[in-house]
C-alpha cells in the first residue's frame, strides 16, 4: 500500500453498516487483506427479510472465494430448475446449479463467517454517518441506549433499501419508483423441491422456491400506486396471480407474518469521498432468480478490494467505486430491467413463451449475462 492510505487503514478500521450478504462478504474479503473491520447491524439475528432466496451459479462462486460453499450447501435446497407460467403456457427449463437459502440461515452463516475471519461484529446497533473530511468518517453509533462517536478510516454503507443518503453524500439519481416486493412463508406439499417457480401477469410476478426445511418462500413484485392497490392487499394479489396461472393447483397454506418493501427501483450515487454503498444501498432493479444477492456479494468484494488497494488516495475511493459499479452491473442490470418489464406485458410474454418452447436454449445466453462471475 501506499504510506497515505496504509496509515489511514492501520489507524482506524473500516465500517460497514449492515451485515447482510453484501456487508459479510464485504468483511470477509477486507479481513482476508489484512484490513481491520468493524460491521453494525441493527437487527438481532436470524431474521427473516423480504427475499427470494435464490443463488444461481455465479453466486455458489462467490461462496467458494469466501470459503463458505459447503456450508451454504448444506444448509440449503440445491435447485436445478426454472418453471415459468407466461401467458398461459407452461414452460420448463434447467438451469445450472444453484440453491435456495432462507437469509435467516444465510445471513448468521455468513456473519459467523466475518467472526471467524477476525471482524468486530456489533447487533442491534444503529449507525448514522455525520460527517466525511480528508482525515475520515464520523458516525454515531447507537447501541443497547448508549450513543458514542466513532471516527473510521472508510465508511461502507450495506443496509438495504431502506439506507438513508449518508447525510447527502449519496444522493438519489433515480428516486425509488416502482413496484414494490413482498414476501412470506408459506407451506405446500405441491411445490417440488429444487424447482424455482414463476407466475406473471400484468400485476407483477410470483416467485416460489421450497427450502430444505420444507416451507415455501413466496416473493413476489407488485405494482404500486392506488389502481393497482384496489385489487386488494399483497396476499390477495399473490392468490390471484397464480390462481390465473399454470401452477393454479398450487395450493399454499399456514401463511407466515408479510413483509413487504418500499418501492424497488432506484438509483443513486454509490460512493463520494470516503463513503462507499452496495448491495441494495446502491440501487435496486428486479433480479427473478436470484441475482440479486449475488450482485450485492460481488460488489462487496469489489468495494473491499478497491479499499485495500495499495493505489490512490482513500479521500478518492467513493469517487473510484461509483464508476467501478456503474461498469460492473450496468449491462446486467440493464437487461434484468427489460426482461422484467417484459413479464407485465401480455404480448410480450406470449411471444417469449412461443419462442422458448420452441427453442428453450435460447434462455441459455440470457440467463449467463445476468449471472456471469
Amino acid at each position: 500500500m501506499s504510506d497515505g492510505r496504509s496509515e489511514s487503514l492501520s489507524r482506524s478500521p473500516v465500517l460497514i453498516i449492515g451485515c447482510g450478504v453484501a456487508g459479510a462478504a464485504c468483511a470477509i474479503r477486507l479481513r482476508s487483506l489484512g484490513v481491520a473491520v468493524d460491521l453494525v447491524e441493527k437487527s438481532v439475528f436470524p431474521r427473516a427479510k423480504v427475499c427470494g432466496c435464490c443463488i444461481g451459479e455465479a453466486g455458489l462462486k462467490v461462496f467458494s472465494q469466501l470459503g463458505i460453499r459447503a456450508d451454504v450447501l448444506d444448509s440449503g435446497m440445491p435447485t436445478r430448475r426454472w418453471c415459468a407460467s407466461l401467458a398461459g403456457q407452461r414452460i420448463e427449463l434447467s438451469i445450472p446449479e444453484g440453491v435456495a437459502i432462507s437469509r435467516e440461515v444465510l445471513d448468521p452463516l455468513m456473519m459467523n463467517a466475518a467472526v471467524r475471519c477476525g471482524a468486530n461484529v456489533s447487533m442491534n446497533c444503529t449507525a448514522v454517518v455525520k460527517g466525511s473530511t480528508r482525515d475520515g468518517v464520523s458516525v454515531q453509533l447507537d447501541q443497547n441506549g448508549t450513543t458514542s462517536l466513532h471516527d473510521y478510516s472508510c465508511v461502507v454503507i450495506a443496509a438495504g433499501l431502506r439506507s438513508g443518503n449518508c447525510s447527502g453524500l449519496l444522493p438519489w439519481t433515480e428516486v425509488p419508483h416502482g413496484p414494490f416486493g413482498i414476501s412470506v412463508m408459506a407451506s405446500s406439499a405441491d411445490v417440488d423441491p429444487g424447482v424455482i417457480y414463476m407466475a406473471c401477469n400484468e400485476d407483477g410476478y410470483v416467485g416460489l422456491v421450497k427450502l430444505a426445511d420444507g416451507r415455501v418462500d413466496v416473493a413476489a413484485a407488485l405494482q404500486s400506486g392506488q389502481a393497482s392497490g384496489a385489487h386488494g392487499d399483497p396476499i390477495t394479489r399473490v392468490r390471484r396471480i397464480l390462481s390465473a396461472s399454470q401452477f393454479a393447483s398450487i395450493e399454499l397454506s399456514e401463511f407466515g407474518t408479510v413483509m413487504t418493501t418500499p418501492p424497488l427501483r432506484r438509483s443513486r450515487r454509490a460512493g463520494h469521498g470516503r463513503v462507499l454503498a452496495i448491495g441494495d444501498a446502491a440501487g435496486y432493479v428486479e433480479p427473478f432468480t436470484g441475482e440479486g444477492m449475488t450482485w450485492g456479494m460481488q460488489g462487496g468484494i469489489a468495494a473491499a478490494e478497491l479499499i485495500a488497494s495499495p493505489f490512490g488516495d482513500l479521500n478518492d475511493v467513493g469517487d473510484v467505486w461509483d464508476r467501478k459499479l456503474a461498469a460492473l452491473l450496468r449491462r446486467r442490470k440493464r437487461t434484468c430491467r427489460l426482461v422484467t418489464t417484459a413479464l407485465r406485458s401480455p404480448a410480450a410474454c406470449r411471444i417469449a413463451a412461443g419462442t422458448l418452447r420452441l427453442f428453450p436454449s435460447l434462455a441459455t445466453p440470457l440467463l449467463r449475462s445476468m449471472n456471469k462471475a
